[in-house]
């Protein structure tokens, strides 16, 4: 559009050529349609349009920004609870094409992360918290594609609120007579807002690089937990107090929205009726803000709130599934024993945040992933692999027996080995525990070669992608985070 109205200019003319495959729109002096492109175009700026049906008005065509935000995101739910689930889309505008949708005029990173903490479920898990962890997207994606402009936060805030009541209604509709029930929190990550989503009393912290932690959204449930916090924000929780307080009292369940929950959602119940419809936040991201976490209300109240989210996003150094699994690790710990019915379940993301600012530098330590200019052609790796029951090959041919740990045991005694070798700069644990632990062969070479894959190049297939991606994302000497493939769950260590 730029380059017509200067070539425009240049050669004198009062309008620019109309691109092709545009026609005049009829009683329209100035505006033009392409029915293939489904655009607008004006040819007295050349710049191309859409419609919007909320302005009822033609608006400029978003052209898309890449923002210098790198999330290294990871989600852990215990095994045996069985009503918690978790969703993770590193990539939302792969997600949508997957679903012949375009969202290419969105900002990126485009992400979607979420936890469901379900309740009222049986022993064989929670269908309210699996099928929205199924459909969310396909309410929500539609609707971000179907406006190609800028979206404004109170239009973000509107297609979440539209999706969260629209996926209940879904879930009641094709689930007559169950009464399950999950309490949600979503985030949409565009470009450098994080729209927050929340119903139930799932914990939402965002944490800064200073120590402290931020709550996000609002527990809804009576009495509520986070109610010796509130002091900062008895004005904003006055609002809703009459409304909550109703609805929350002369009744067995402290939730006062949620998904499902069939029973607690008919008309008749009045004031005292759950609702579906999300608290919205949007948080502008900047370099102050280390990540974020959500996790499950018995979990965050068994560790010690806040604090101790703090503590594992200090002591995480970036490895987002070694935080997340920390939190649960110390939840068991604290608890003694897990029910299904125990929401042990986070998601935990580290923020990378690059200023414009050359001058301007982030404390605290970075993100897992690092800047393609920064990475190399090749690496070269050690590793520790531990199998598990879900494997291709669920045998261990270093010791010739079969395995029958679960992937929660597997991900635990690397998550361990990991808090071990952290002050061990010379990896001497990491070849002790290489050479004890280890279920691939090459934890038997010899010396400091334990668990050596040798080099490592860009493209040559030889792990999946996910390892790939994470091994070139780490400086020498480096931990990498637990990485998933078909023969287990790995720790890399680079060396070159």
């Amino acid at each position: 559009g730029k380059a017509q109205v200067q070539a425009a200019e240049a050669a004198g003319s009062s309008k620019p050529r109309v691109p092709d495959g545009f026609v005049k729109q009829r009683g329209e002096t100035n505006l033009y349609w392409s029915e293939k492109r489904q655009l607008f175009w004006k040819d007295t700026d050349a710049r191309y349009y859409v419609w919007d049906d909320l302005a009822q008005a033609h608006v400029e065509l978003h052209e898309a920004g890449s923002h210098d935000v790198s999330v290294a995101v990871g989600g852990v739910c215990h095994e045996r609870a069985t009503q918690v689930k978790n969703v993770i889309v590193k990539d939302l505008i792969k997600a949508a094409t997957a679903m012949r949708l375009s969202m290419d005029h969105l900002d990126q990173p485009c992400a979607m992360y979420a936890l469901y903490d379900g309740h009222r479920g049986g022993a064989k898990g929670n269908a309210c918290a699996e099928f929205c962890a199924k459909h969310l997207h396909g309410k929500l994606l539609p609707k971000l594609a179907a406006f190609r402009g800028y979206w404004v936060d109170d239009r973000l805030k509107s297609a979440l609120r539209e999706s969260f009541e629209e996926l209940d209604a879904s879930f009641l509709e094709k689930h007559p007579g169950v009464n399950d029930g999950c309490s949600a929190a979503v985030a949409l990550l565009v470009g450098d807002r994080l729209v927050v989503a929340s119903i139930g009393d799932i914990a939402c912290c965002a944490c800064m690089r200073s120590g402290e932690t931020v709550r996000l959204a609002r527990a809804h449930a009576m009495p509520d937990p986070d109610a010796e916090d509130d002091s900062d924000d008895e004005a904003e929780a006055e609002e809703e107090k009459p409304a909550e307080a109703a609805s929350g009292s002369g009744r067995a369940v402290p939730w006062t929205r949620s998904f499902g929950d069939a029973d607690l959602k008919t008309p008749s119940l009045g004031a005292m009726r759950l609702l579906p419809t999300p608290e919205v936040t949007v948080l502008k991201l900047d370099q102050q803000h280390q990540g974020f976490a959500f996790v499950c209300r018995a979990l965050f109240q068994s560790i010690g709130r806040g604090v101790a989210v703090a503590t594992v996003f200090r002591r995480g150094a970036g490895r987002p599934r070694m935080a997340a699994g920390a939190l649960i690790d110390a939840a068991v710990q604290y608890l003694g024993q897990v029910g299904q019915d125990t929401g042990l379940a986070s998601v935990v993301a580290f923020l990378d945040i690059r200023s414009d600012d050359p001058s301007a530098s982030s404390s605290g330590p970075p993100a897992a992933k690092r800047r393609k200019s920064d990475e190399p052609t090749q690496v070269r790796l050690r590793h520790i692999l531990m199998k598990h029951k879900e494997c291709k090959s669920t045998v261990d041919k270093v010791r010739n027996r079969q395995v029958r740990r679960t992937r929660g045991e597997a991900e635990r005694i690397l998550r361990g080995i990991l808090e071990e070798v952290e002050g061990d700069s010379g990896r001497k644990i990491f070849t002790q525990r290489c050479r004890d632990l280890s279920e691939c062969q090459s934890c038997l070479k010899a010396g400091d070669l334990a668990g050596d894959v040798s080099w490592v190049k860009r493209g040559d297939k030889k792990f999946p992608e996910a390892f790939e991606t994470t091994a070139f994302g780490l400086k020498v000497n480096q931990m990498s985070d637990l990485i998933d493939s078909d023969q287990g769950v790995h720790i890399v260590l680079r060396t070159a």
